[in-house]
Order: structure tokens, then sequence, then C-alpha cells
């Protein structure tokens, strides 16, 4: 049996430039899952931050884990992340994640995925947020040429639990604080590589309350990534989330943006 260990260190130099600091409820793990899987156990450690100064001292920490196991058309996933925002040397907020995926890998076009995940979110008011759910993942484009150039894009359907308990010290006293809900899923992601050196990544997540079709979160995220070298490269991410009906001291929207270098150590 052959087992591989990989260890990689990306960290992200970050100059943010953001609408707004609250992201919604949903999680992408899409940029973790963009290689292709090998056969046996690999392991993979993300760091990435950011600061402002000025009229505020704002340092946002971040940081993922991410281990993998593939035999065969079996291929299982365990990742983990969170991220921290310090200001003036207080923590204002703080997040964390942790998810549990399975792949049956029917083939190169065509998978059935099943996950499981728990999440934290104090910006949010996410006290606790599980979810575990299922689906088909299937290819729908796929067009390559060599090393030169690259496209595909990956379609989604399936269906999820969702059980969100919120913070109820920070909500009206009548506001419901717990629901347990069943939602649909439906994702599109698109990759383009160019000559190995420029990766462009758009992910649009759509997740609709099955018993209440106002209620719906969506997410479309783009990242583009231009390589220098095999340690040096240039990072530029665009992040669009709308929760149609969040908690009422909450806004329903926001766009963030970062650009940066990113170092591979």
């Amino acid at each position: 049996m052959l087992y591989r260990i990989i260890f990689h260190v990306p960290i992200f130099i970050i100059l943010v430039c953001s609408t707004n600091l609250i992201s919604q409820s949903i999680v992408n793990t899409e940029k973790l899952f963009s290689s292709k899987p090998v056969n046996g156990l690999t392991f993979s450690s993300e760091l990435n931050g950011s600061a402002i100064s000025g009229n505020a001292s704002v340092l946002l920490l971040g940081y993922s884990l991410n281990f993998a196991y593939k035999k065969d058309n079996h291929f299982i996933r365990l990742l983990g992340g969170g991220q921290n925002i310090i200001q003036n040397q207080n923590e204002v907020s703080n997040s964390i994640f942790s998810q549990l995926r399975y792949n049956y890998l029917i083939n190169d076009n065509n998978r059935i995925f099943t996950f499981g995940q728990i999440q934290a979110n104090a910006i949010l008011l996410l006290e606790r947020r599980i979810l575990f759910g299922g689906g088909y993942r299937t290819k729908i484009i796929n067009l390559k040429k060599d090393s030169v150039f690259k496209f595909n894009i990956d379609l989604s359907l399936g269906l999820m639990q969702e059980i969100e308990e919120l913070n109820r010290d920070k909500l009206p006293i009548n506001e419901k604080y717990y629901t347990n809900y069943t939602r649909s899923i439906i994702s599109l992601v698109g990759l383009l590589e160019l000559n190995q050196k420029l990766s462009i990544i758009n992910t649009v997540y759509f997740q609709q309350y099955l018993s209440n079709l106002a209620d719906y979160r969506l997410l479309n995220e783009t990242n583009f990534l231009f390589k220098f070298n095999e340690k040096l490269s240039f990072s530029f991410d665009v992040e669009y989330r709308l929760d149609s009906e969040p908690p009422s001291v909450l806004i329903d929207k926001d766009l963030n943006s970062n650009i940066g270098l990113v170092f591979n150590l």
C-alpha cells in the first residue's frame, strides 16, 4: 500500500479592500478541493492574514488543516479551519468550522458525495451550525489542450439538513434562535487554467429552504491566482454572499475582496 505525505504551507500577505468584514454562513471549501486526488494519505495546512492600520488597528488571522485519503474509488477528506479578528489588541470576532466529506468516484467526471459539518461564527451570532447531507456531482464541461489551456465546469445537486442555534443574548426577546431546516444544494464550479500560470476558480452555491422559497443563501466567489514560480504567486479574491432571511440585527449581504502575494514554503 502506498502512502504519500504532503506538507504544504501557503502564507498569505494580503492588502484587504472590503466593503464589509461580515461573512455569511456558507463556508466555501472548493479551493481546498481544486487539485486532482491521488492514492494514499495527504496533508495540507494554510495560514493567511491581513492587517489594517490608521484610525484603527485591525489584524485578521485565518488558518486551515486538510487531511485526505484516497484508495481506488473511495476519497475521504477531513477539513478544519477558523478566523480571528483582533482590533486594537482586543479580539472582536472568531469563527471555526470542521467538515468531513466522503466521495465515491464513479469515474473522472462523476462522483457521489456525502458530508457533515459543524461551524460557529461570533459575528453571525452562530453558537452552532450543524450540516449533513449528500448529492451527485458531474463535470458538464471539460476542455483541455496539453498544458496550455484547461477549462471545466462541475455541477452539484443534493439535499442537506441544517441545524442552527443563535446567540440569544444578541437577539430581540421574541426572535427565533433555533431552526432545523431541509435545504437543497445547487453549486457550479468553474476552473480556467492558462499555461499553468494563471488559474481562475469561480464558485456559485445556492441553498434553498424547501418549505419557504423566500428563504435562501447564495455565494459567488471568484479566485485569481498567478504563479510567478513554485514559491511565489499573486492572488486576488472577490466574494459576494447573500442570506435572504438573516437575523434581524444583521444585514443580508456582504462583499469582500482580497489582494496579495502567496508564498509556498
